[in-house]
């Protein structure tokens, strides 16, 4: 919870996390499926009941308790917090049906001053999931979760359905397409986990292109009487927000002429073109590797009508 409470305190204005399932059904905060990493401990969340979870302390300071998801919207529910979405980021590792069930039965307990479908989106990494996510919570706002957009660009016929996807993998042609096809369709789209400079800025701008599609020219903010148009990455997720926050304002000085930017020479331009490059081809041979391994794991299905999530599956 510190880490929540820290990021809010320096401007974030958004949470991602990650939930898994305890072995009693409750739904707690946690990257990693195992223990080990966090907590020092050589056991598998899902093994664990509440009782346990809730006396490990994380390894490095402050020896944080494990947080419930419970913990998180109680304290995002005070009203000085309502503006503060979230990101949960769903993952695999449990049955869909329970632990998806198990979010629900949460978010039903727990009342927020702004309605929580209007605060949360779910971010499913799969189509079991996805399925399960529109039928058990039919409200909330859905995002698939990749760094393959192999895989991502099967379910972008799907309606009323976000992306949150690898920041690497959208650099060079095949990024630049999917970004172009997100613009056409005008659908949410969050990026991870974009902790450089050079990524945060690159981010940054992708909302300088054209206006998405259906935005009226010419429409105006009304604090600063500026042209605006809706973003096209709606969020970046990265672990350290306040660089990222004076990148955006080391960003916007240069564009108002308050800052000038330090000449560069052509070997500065080269040496970032080279690894630009050298990133694209490593990304793309790591996310071929790694999509060709989830397809072998059964971890990557398919719909058999990529319309829509109420089908079959493959």
């Amino acid at each position: 919870m510190a880490a929540f409470q820290g990021a809010v305190g320096v401007g974030a204005h958004a949470i991602e996390t990650d939930v898994h399932l305890s072995a009693d059904g409750v739904v707690v905060l946690s990257h990693d499926p195992s223990l080990k990493r966090c907590y020092g401990v050589n056991k598998k969340v899902a093994d664990c009941d509440w009782d346990y979870l809730k006396t490990l302390r994380t390894v490095k300071e402050p020896n944080e308790p494990l947080p419930r998801l419970n913990d998180l919207l109680e304290w995002l529910a005070s009203p000085q917090l309502q503006k503060i979405w979230v990101v949960l980021d769903i993952k695999i590792d449990d049955d869909p049906e329970e632990l998806l069930g198990a979010i629900s039965r949460v978010l039903s307990e727990i009342q927020s001053p702004v309605p929580w479908d209007q605060r949360i989106i779910l971010g499913c990494w799969n189509a079991k999931f996805l399925r399960t996510a529109r039928r058990l919570l039919p409200s909330y706002p859905l995002a698939h979760i990749s760094a393959s957009l192999l895989y991502s660009h099967h379910f972008l016929p799907i309606s009323n359905l976000g992306f949150n996807l690898h920041q690497k993998a959208l650099i060079g042609f095949p990024g630049w397409l999917f970004l172009r096809e997100i613009q056409r369709t005008d659908k949410i789209l969050m990026t991870w986990t974009v902790n450089e400079p050079r990524w945060m800025e690159w981010c940054i701008r992708q909302n300088l292109r054209e206006p998405r599609k259906g935005v009226v020219a010419g429409t105006r903010d009304k604090e600063d009487d500026g042209v605006v148009a809706p973003a096209l990455i709606d969020g970046v997720i990265t672990d350290d927000p306040r660089l990222y926050l004076e990148v955006c304002e080391r960003f916007e000085d240069e564009l108002d002429g308050l800052r000038v930017r330090p000449q560069r020479g052509f070997v500065g331009w080269a040496t970032d073109g080279a690894y630009t490059m050298w990133t694209f081809f490593m990304t793309q041979v790591v996310v071929m590797g790694f999509h060709i391994v989830r397809r072998a794991q059964g971890r990557f299905d398919y719909l058999e009508d990529r319309r829509t999530l109420d089908g079959p599956l493959q």
